[in-house]
């Protein structure tokens, strides 16, 4: 494997096959495994919270009609489309602000 194509790994090859299964050089470039991606691409997070902070995060999401995750959520994209406001991510509907449910 040459410089250009040696990637950092987060740990060492346990032993042989996987070295090989590493290293692009051993790869079949000509004959590609079709895949499928099911559902939207995305990126689960996980955060910890305080009981205390989990408290207020559960009652302002009752209070906004939706659960602690999608408040966490929208909140977090509201933030985006304010710093920049070409990524507005979630269309809201005319009226009353309030969390997206789906």
């Amino acid at each position: 494997m040459n410089a250009e194509t040696m990637r950092d790994t987060t740990q060492e090859p346990l032993d042989d096959e996987e070295r090989e299964l590493m290293d692009p050089d051993t790869w079949d470039w000509d004959t590609p495994i079709e895949g499928r991606t099911i559902g939207t691409p995305g990126a689960i997070l996980r955060v910890r919270f305080s009981r205390e902070e989990f408290r207020d995060i559960e009652h302002l999401a009752k209070s906004a009609g939706v659960g602690p995750v999608e408040l966490v959520r929208q909140t977090m994209l509201d933030r985006v489309a304010t710093v920049d406001p070409r990524r507005n991510l979630v269309q809201q509907p005319a009226g009353r602000r309030r969390a997206a449910t789906g």
